[in-house]
């Protein structure tokens, strides 16, 4: 039946509002265009008291779907509702939360993705023929389109859509709300203009006189809200040497910071032991909070950019001239190793001796492209009390086709580590990665051009390769933060321990508004990227370190090798499938991974991990953890292998009650 409009409630349409306002239209409204107007005023006057909790354009597709008579008199009237093969859309809810009205949700057809109590919030996927049947539950307020938003920001990272940080967000209705994510970097010199512009909230704290200078902290800050808009935000700068870097991840740490991110380094950092700066990063780690760093722009064997060359020292005795004093062999008998690519800071040399211990002493020699003239030198004194480095300052010179020798002045044979420092060497190995993104509870983080999603999610695989400049693994230790050795008597290829770094992979090559960083590439803008993730994780997650690895684990997308590797770790992070491993699951609620595994010791709590159908936790020590096994439908399974042992640990094979 076709509507028919009265010719009072045209007239009141058509009334002195209607006449001004159509007197304000430059041409005039039609009066097809009026008529159509009044016909949906006309519509939404019908409605009754629950169609009115029900946003329009969810009750205007309903009828759409219903072949309703009214849209014959609204031919162009456009849908932006998004529904799904299985005739669910995306909506939130705000109501009194109770296991009722979830369950309510599900004999309706629909499914829960996350609810918060005290935000009085439901997320679910509904059936629009539902709708009006739920919202006629006193406890429920309204049920409107999962919320988008319109900012006044200039740019936005590419990495939200590449890693799914925007599906996460609407899936589960999270944005980091309740985390605090702590950035160390140079400077925030462009935070002011980057608040006026709306690009970062007005509420960014600085440490106290540690505001820095320069305006990379900014565009780091600037990533992580863009992820993780609802995470509160403090910053420090990691200049001033490496104690104040410390120190203030430690302030950073006691000011609330839950997750930290830097993107510095030092060249004199330990890369055998841990040092001041890896020791704050153990300290903040294991009072319970995530610390991601930038795994490094120098290079990977992979790509033919690596710019370290790792060993044993293999000694060679000179022609002449230095009677008792070895040379290292490169490999081959090759005595010098040639600068192909040159370093625009420092040639540095590191050995396998004890920070503030080192009583071998070796030298790094610059020479001329033929071998024949010593251009530099790094020749300290180690005799017992040093450190084991030296280094040589390529900074305000071309170094390219020149040679690096190391000499053994005195002592014993150690293992190197010789570093261009985003040069590149004729002899190289893998091991580039080191200092405190090498930390063993810390997450180094390696880079993927965001362009290669091609304006999407990363897919993985040989699509989304690390950048050719990011820093490979692994990291070989061989001493404790004290000092003492790892494997007494082995200082060598075969001593010490391995760290399997870097540990993730996430986006860079992104916009940013912070002036001289758009587009931001390297490992400093991916840092961030992989601590918004976790922002939005532990909104719901409450993991630990060794937690967040399992679930990193079991949901990155693999690239570079099958399966954890020496470029990628264990691979590009996928904020969807992230956050859906951590939000306790309910009835009929979205389920990412089929089945996880836990290792390692120990897993302290309160963490929860949940799987669709099982999930396996091996020997060791689980303190505080619940395991959840549920695809939202059917109860899954939960393994305890042989020597496991635990505290205060729930398992669950369904719904996780209130």
């Amino acid at each position: 039946m076709k509507p028919v409009l009265t010719p009072l409630l045209l007239a009141l349409i058509l009334g002195a509002g209607a006449a001004s306002f159509a007197q304000a239209q430059t041409p005039p409204l039609k009066e097809s265009a009026l008529q159509q107007i009044a016909l949906l005023h006309q519509e939404k006057a019908s409605w009754t008291a629950i169609q009115k909790k029900i946003d329009a354009r969810l009750l205007l597709e309903s009828k759409r779907r219903q072949r309703d008579p009214l849209f014959k008199a609204l031919p162009d009237l456009r849908s932006s509702v998004e529904v799904q093969r299985d005739g669910t859309t995306l909506v939130d809810i705000r109501a009194e939360v109770s296991e009722y009205l979830l369950a309510r949700i599900d004999a309706l057809g629909g499914s829960v993705v996350s609810h918060f109590s005290r935000y009085r919030f439901i997320r679910a996927w509904m059936p629009l023929d539902g709708m009006e049947s739920l919202a006629g539950d006193e406890d429920v307020q309204t049920i409107q389109p999962a919320g988008r938003m319109m900012t006044h920001k200039t740019n936005t990272s590419e990495g939200d859509v590449a890693h799914r940080a925007d599906l996460a967000r609407t899936l589960f209705g999270i944005d980091g709300s309740g985390v605090t994510v702590g950035v160390l970097s140079d400077g925030v010199d462009s935070l002011a203009a980057l608040q006026t512009s709306g690009d970062l909230p007005m509420g960014v704290t600085i440490l106290a006189g540690q505001a820095g200078s320069g305006s990379e902290g900014t565009a780091m800050l600037e990533i992580v809200h863009d992820l993780a808009p609802g995470a509160d935000l403090l910053f420090a700068t990691a200049f001033g040497g490496e104690p104040q870097f410390a120190q203030n991840i430690l302030d950073l740490q006691a000011a609330g910071a839950d997750i930290l991110v830097d993107d510095v380094g030092y060249f004199a950092e330990g890369v055998f032991q841990d040092d001041v700066v890896a020791d704050a990063v153990n300290q903040v780690t294991a009072a319970g909070a995530l610390y991601f760093s930038s795994a490094g722009n120098s290079g990977n064997l992979n790509d033919g950019t690596a710019g370290v060359w790792e060993g044993d020292f293999v000694g060679i005795a000179p022609p002449s001239g230095l009677p008792g004093t070895l040379v290292n062999d490169f490999g081959g008998g090759a005595n010098l190793n040639t600068i192909t690519v040159d370093s625009p800071s420092l040639f540095t040399l590191h050995w396998s001796d004890p920070l503030g211990g080192s009583g071998n002493d070796y030298d790094l020699y610059l020479l001329n492209a033929d071998g024949s003239a010593v251009i530099d030198a790094g020749f300290t004194t180690q005799n017992g009390d040093d450190d084991p480095f030296e280094f040589i300052d390529s900074g305000a010179f071309n170094d390219t086709g020149n040679t690096l020798a190391v000499v053994r002045f005195s002592g014993a044979n150690r293992f190197l580590h010789m570093n261009a420092n985003r040069g590149r060497l004729s002899a190289a190995t893998a091991g580039q990665t080191s200092g405190h993104n090498s930390a063993a509870d810390a997450f180094g983080v390696a880079a993927v051009d965001q362009a290669t999603a091609g304006g999407s999610a990363f897919t993985g695989g040989v699509a989304n390769p690390v950048e050719t400049f990011s820093s490979d693994g692994p990291r070989r230790i061989f001493f404790d933060a004290a000092g003492t050795p790892l494997t007494p008597g082995d200082l060598s290829a075969t001593g010490g321990a391995v760290r399997d770094k870097p540990d993730i992979a996430a986006a860079d090559g992104v916009a940013t508004a912070t002036p001289g960083f758009n587009p931001f590439f390297g490992t400093s803008a991916a840092a961030p990227h992989a601590a918004a993730i976790a922002a939005l994780m532990q909104q719901t997650g409450n993991l630990t370190s060794v937690g967040a690895r399992q679930i990193f684990a079991a949901t990155a997308l693999d690239i570079e090798a099958p399966g954890p590797d020496r470029d990628s770790g264990v691979g590009l992070l996928d904020a969807r499938a992230v956050v859906g491993l951590t939000v306790v699951p309910t009835t009929g609620s979205n389920c990412f991974v089929d089945a996880l595994t836990l290792t390692g010791t120990p897993n302290n709590g309160p963490q929860t991990f949940r799987a669709c159908d099982s999930i396996t936790a091996g020997a060791g020590t689980f303190n505080a953890v619940t395991l959840v096994a549920f695809d939202g439908v059917n109860p899954g399974t939960v393994v305890l292998e042989s020597g496991f042992s635990s505290n205060g640990l729930a398992i669950f094979v369904g719904a996780v009650p209130p």
